[in-house]
C-alpha cells in the first residue's frame, strides 16, 4: 500500500477531525491488525462483528504507532496519544470512502466479478489475461467483502493498467455497497445459485443482490453475464452494453472437449488448452474472456493468459499423493458447486475408482435439510467406491443415501476425525481418485496434512 498523500488530505477525504498533529505529515499506508503494528505505523481501528480494534489502541502505543484513525468517541478515552490522530464517526465508513477516492485517482479499467460460484477462479483467470497486457491489481485471497474490498482497492498504484476484484455478499444490499467503491468498467456475474441462503432466503433475492453490480457500472460500462443461467439469461433485455457467455446462444460461445476449450464470438475465435479442472472452469474461462474483450483486449492475450493460469488453492486443486489423485475443494461448498465437483470426478474420461469425502454445505438455512437430502439421493446412483460423510448438516444426506441405496458403502459421522484414518490409508495405498469437498469451516484440508 502506498497512498502517497498527507494527513490533512486524509482527514478531509474521510470527513474526519485532526485531533492531534499537523496536516502536512506524510501518509502512505496503515495496518488494521494491532498485533502487526511496528514503530512508525498508522493504525486504523476497525470494528467487526466479533472484535473491536479500538480495544487494542493502547497496545499500539507501546509498539511505537505513529498515528491512529479511530472513532472520535473512543479517542476521548485516552490521555496518551500517538503523534497524529484522526477522529471519525465510523471507521469502516471512513475506510470505504478513502477506497472510493483512491480508486478514482487512476484512469484504469476495472472489472468487478460476483456470482454464487466461480468468482475467485474467474478473477484469477482474468488477472492472468490482464497480465499479458500490463500490471494488474486484484484482491488478495478472499478480501472481497465490505472490509476486504476497500483494503484491496487501496493497493492500487499509478503503474496498474487493470484492476480485477471479486465481490462477495451475504445479504441484499452488500453488492451495491461495495460495488460503488470499485466503480467498475465491466461487471461480471458468473451464475445464480443456492449459496448463503440462510441470509438471502431464496434464489430470487440472490439474483436481485448479485445484479446490484449493474447499477455500479461506470457510464458506458459493460455487463458480462452467463446466458446459460436461467436467472441471468433474462438480462438480455436489460438496457446498456452487454456481452454474454455460455454453451448455447451467447456472444462468447463454448465448445470443445476435455481440457481444450474453444471460444467463438465477434466473428473470431480461439482454442485454449486449460489446466485439467472441473467442467465449470470452462464457463469461468468464458466469463474471463468476455470481460477481457469488454476491456479492449484481444483473443491473443486471452489465449496466453488462460493457458498460463494457475488455479487458486483448495478450489478443485488437483494433487498427486502416494499414487492417488486427490481433488481438494475445501474452500467452499453449496449445492451447485457440489454437483459440479461430482460431475467432474465422475466424468466419462475417468477410469479410476472414485472415493468421496464430503462435509456440510453451510449457510443454507431452512433449505439445508432438503438440499443435503437431494445430495444423498444423487450419491446413491453414482457408483462411488466408498463415501465418507461428516457434519451435522450432512446427516440428512446419509439418511437419504441409506434409503435410496442401502447397499452403498459409506460412513457417516458428526466429525471427519471418525473416519479420517481410513480415508488417509486409502489415499496412501494409491487406490483411486478422491474428492474432498466441504464448506470452509469444516477444514477438510487437514485430512491430507502430512501425506
Amino acid at each position: 500500500m502506498d497512498l502517497n498523500t498527507d494527513i490533512g488530505t486524509l482527514a478531509g477525504v474521510v470527513g474526519g477531525k485532526l485531533l492531534k498533529g499537523g496536516p502536512h505529515g506524510p501518509f502512505r499506508g496503515f495496518v488494521t491488525d494491532s498485533r502487526k503494528v511496528k514503530s512508525g505505523d498508522f493504525f486504523w481501528a476497525l470494528k467487526g462483528g466479533l472484535h473491536d480494534a479500538h480495544d487494542h489502541l493502547a497496545s499500539t502505543l507501546d509498539k511505537g504507532a505513529a498515528g491512529w484513525i479511530a472513532g472520535e468517541a473512543r479517542v476521548a478515552e485516552f490521555k496518551d496519544l500517538p503523534a497524529a490522530v484522526i477522529g471519525v464517526k465510523d471507521t469502516l465508513s471512513a475506510l470505504q470512502t478513502l477506497a472510493a477516492w483512491h480508486r478514482r485517482r487512476f484512469p484504469l479499467r476495472v472489472a468487478a466479478i460476483t456470482g454464487s460460484n466461480g468468482k475467485s477462479t474467474t478473477k484469477e483467470m482474468l488477472r492472468s489475461i490482464f497480465a499479458e497486457a500490463g500490471p494488474v491489481c486484484s484482491n488478495a485471497g478472499n478480501l472481497n467483502n465490505h472490509f476486504g474490498l476497500p483494503l484491496s482497492l487501496l493497493e492500487l498504484l499509478p503503474e496498474h493498467k487493470f484492476g480485477v476484484f471479486e465481490l462477495g455478499a451475504s445479504k441484499k444490499g452488500d453488492i451495491l455497497e461495495i460495488g460503488k467503491l470499485a466503480g467498475p468498467s465491466v461487471a461480471v456475474i458468473t451464475n445464480i445459485g443456492p449459496s448463503h441462503l440462510e441470509f438471502f432466503g431464496d434464489l430470487e433475492t440472490v439474483f436481485r443482490t448479485k445484479t446490484e453490480l449493474i447499477d455500479c457500472l461506470e457510464p458506458d460500462g459493460v455487463l458480462v453475464y452467463n446466458a446459460d443461467d436461467p436467472y441471468l439469461k433474462t438480462l438480455v433485455d436489460r438496457p446498456g452494453r452487454k456481452l454474454s457467455f455460455g454453451c448455447g446462444e451467447a456472444d462468447i460461445r463454448i465448445s470443445g472437449k476435455g481440457t481444450d476449450l474453444t471460444l467463438a464470438g465477434r466473428g473470431d475465435g480461439i482454442t485454449v488448452s486449460l489446466p485439467a479442472g472441473p467442467k465449470h472452469d470452462r464457463l469461468n474461462a468464458a466469463a474471463a474472456a468476455a470481460a477481457a474483450l469488454a476491456c479492449g483486449l484481444g483473443f491473443k492475450e486471452i489465449k496466453a493468459g488462460l493457458e498460463s493460469f494457475t488455479p487458486p488453492p483448495m478450489r478443485m486443486q488437483r494433487l498427486e499423493l502416494r499414487g492417488s489423485v486427490v481433488i481438494l475443494d475445501a474452500y467452499n461448498a453449496n449445492p451447485a458447486s457440489m454437483n459440479a465437483a461430482l460431475e467432474s470426478v465422475f466424468s466419462p474420461a475417468s477410469r479410476r475408482p472414485v472415493f468421496l469425502a464430503l462435509g456440510d454445505m453451510k449457510e443454507l438455512g431452512r433449505h439445508s435439510a432438503g438440499y443435503h437430502a437431494e445430495l444423498g439421493e444423487k450419491l446413491a446412483g453414482l457408483g462411488a467406491e466408498k463415501i465418507f460423510l461428516a457434519g451435522p448438516e450432512m446427516k440428512a444426506a446419509a439418511e437419504a443415501l441409506r434409503k435410496k441405496n442401502g447397499a452403498a458403502e459409506f460412513e457417516y459421522a458428526g466429525s471427519p476425525e471418525a473416519w479420517a484414518g481410513e480415508l488417509r490409508a486409502a489415499i496412501s495405498a494409491g487406490k483411486g481418485t478422491f474428492l474432498l469437498k466441504a464448506s470452509r469451516s469444516m477444514k477438510f484440508e487437514k485430512l491430507i496434512e502430512g501425506l
